[in-house]
């Protein structure tokens, strides 16, 4: 196993990366940093939560001076990754160095990061759209740039910033140093990296999907009308801890955080049309404890790096494919266990399913529920008959999911989930489940 001494890192940094508690580079580090340090260009393909920032950020900082220009250039597709990027940076350079890192972005005063930009700045993190703004108003200048970094350069074309990347990179010196790091290798990213790339070096670090292969994946049926009763049994069954739901939509992530709320859980709510301040206080509040539930667009899919998350709910089928990997990969990092569930209530959306288990060479398995034990905000205590007391029929409560979740009683607090609609069936994959379509009742 090598350590930061062998990557031919100096001294002074490797003592930096121990005081903070960094004892050995992790896989991607490892394989990258003695790369990036003899000035090639260099594609890393990797999943989040591999270490990927440091794997850049500590061959910037070995050549980085304090001189008043900017050195090095990181672009990454949302505000919260930017923050989180600019965070490594100041925890490795420390408070007392006289180089500047600030990150621009949206949904922030412009004229404050006008004036930090003019003080002088060695390294700018930012997303696309906010470094065009201040190119275009000549705040900012990369004439002088000799690295730049594209992180998460796959969501960031998804997201729609092919143009604004390669107007960015037009601005950028032809001999500088590039740094792609991406989940996946699409058509689109292979333009870029031939169009703007010199014979880079190509690094891949596990296989793809490794994230979410370590998963247990689980899946119900339940109709449209009735997905938010089914989350609230589901809720009130699982292991107390941290816990993230994705919804589709930012008027769903408002609606369902109202909903979870009068049903007595801690909720909170995050979405693009929040401002700034007030998405950064919600992340801060969502990390300070321990069994929030963050309610969420995928604008926290990609780049945010919350610790112990035990539970992925996907109330929402995410729209695109590459978006369940990245919103079950919150969970179970660092070699920690997590579980993933989603709502289903179309046979289109099993057959989406069945594509995405296919795609993953993951299992994902049919699972059931029940409202036996479903709490009530008003009684902490468990009702004997929940479904009457929120005036849910019998014939509703057994179409709103099939069988039950019991919690299991090891320590762990870990669920034994049973497929089949009674007792002793055996777990059935996705695609067993489909072939036998008398199975499934919409």
């Amino acid at each position: 196993m090598k350590t930061f001494n062998d990557l031919g890192l100096s001294a002074s940094l490797v003592s930096t990366l121990h005081r903070e508690g960094f004892d050995k580079p992790t896989e991607i580090q490892a394989r990258a940093i003695p790369e990036l340090l003899k000035g090639k260009d260099l594609i890393g393909l990797s999943q989040t939560g591999t270490g990927k920032t440091l794997a850049f950020a500590l061959p910037i900082l070995e050549k980085v001076t304090n001189e008043h220009y900017v050195q090095a250039l990181i672009l990454c597709p949302t505000r919260e990754l930017a923050e989180q990027i600019h965070y490594e940076f100041r925890k490795i350079i420390g408070k007392n160095s006289k180089i500047r890192v600030i990150s621009v972005y949206g949904g922030t005063d412009m004229q404050r990061q006008i004036y930090a930009l003019k003080r002088g700045a060695n390294i700018v993190i930012g997303t696309p759209g906010r470094i065009l703004d201040h190119i275009s108003r000549k705040t900012l200048k990369l004439g002088l740039v000799s690295t730049v970094v594209l992180d998460e350069a796959d969501e960031m074309l998804n997201m729609g910033f092919i143009h604004d990347i390669e107007s960015i990179l037009k601005q950028t010196p032809e001999e500088r140093q590039t740094i792609m790091f991406s989940a996946t290798m699409s058509k689109d990213i292979m333009a870029l990296t031939k169009n703007y790339m010199r014979s880079p070096e190509t690094i891949q670090v596990g296989t793809p999907n490794a994230t979410i292969s370590s998963i247990r994946q689980s899946y119900f049926i339940c109709p449209k009308d009735k997905k938010k009763r089914a989350l609230h049994a589901l809720l009130s069954e699982l292991p107390r801890g941290r816990t993230i739901i994705f919804c589709n939509t930012k008027k769903m992530v408002d609606s369902m955080q109202v909903y979870l709320r009068k049903m007595g859980f801690m909720a909170l709510a995050l979405h693009g049309d929040m401002p700034q301040n007030v998405r950064k206080k919600v992340m801060n509040e969502y990390k300070s404890e321990p069994n929030n539930i963050l309610v969420t667009t995928d604008v926290a899919a990609r780049g945010i790096d919350v610790k112990d998350v035990i539970s992925v709910i996907n109330f929402d089928l995410p729209q695109n494919n590459e978006y369940y990997i990245h919103r079950v990969g919150r969970t179970g990092r660092a070699g920690k266990s997590g579980n993933a569930y989603t709502l289903l209530n179309t046979p289109e959306q099993v057959r989406d399913l069945e594509e995405i288990e296919k795609k993953t060479k993951s299992k994902i398995t049919l699972s059931t529920l029940t409202l036996n034990g479903l709490a009530l905000p008003q009684n902490k205590s468990r009702p004997s008959n929940p479904g009457k007391k929120l005036n849910i029929k019998s014939r509703e409560k057994r179409a709103i999911v099939f069988g039950n979740v019991e919690r299991s009683n090891s320590k762990s607090g870990n669920l034994n989930i049973r497929g089949g609609a009674k007792t002793g069936h055996k777990k059935r994959t996705l695609r067993q489940v489909h072939k036998s379509k008398s199975r499934i009742h919409f």
